[in-house]
């Protein structure tokens, strides 16, 4: 027996539909592992400077990270002030940041937090504030 007859008599057409299965499973494994592969060589690469870091911190003294932030606060003040001269004593949130943008000062959401949160900006009630 030869030929076709002998694939459909030992069962050949199941096996190269397995083989190919089997194939086609392992090269999308493959593949997947390939494409993910830059993921954990970051990891690898960064865990050093991570802990680089880490001991780097744990060394810094903790009073230059507050002079560092008041000095930003410093900068900040000298550069927000005038615009808030030019409201005026009093003036709302919104202008005072609308101001801000139409003169393309960088980051004015989270300036504009620090400013309140260091106590630069004052609020004295219904969006209206005041520069300490």
């Amino acid at each position: 027996m030869y030929g076709i007859e002998a694939i459909n008599h030992h069962n050949g057409w199941a096996m190269a539909l397995a083989g190919a299965l089997i194939v086609m499973s392992g090269l999308s494994v493959l593949s997947f592992i390939i494409s993910q592969l830059h993921k954990v060589v970051g990891l690898i690469e960064n865990r050093g400077q991570k802990v680089q870091q880490k001991a780097a911190h744990k060394d810094a003294p903790a009073d230059t990270v507050d002079q560092r932030s008041a000095l930003d606060i410093e900068i900040l003040t000298t550069r927000y002030k005038p615009l808030a001269d030019t409201l005026g004593s009093s003036f709302e949130l919104s202008r005072f940041y609308a101001l801000a943008e139409e003169n393309g000062l960088p980051h004015v959401h989270l300036t504009i937090r620090s400013l309140r949160a260091a106590g630069v900006l004052v609020p004295e009630g219904d969006g209206v504030f005041t520069w300490k």
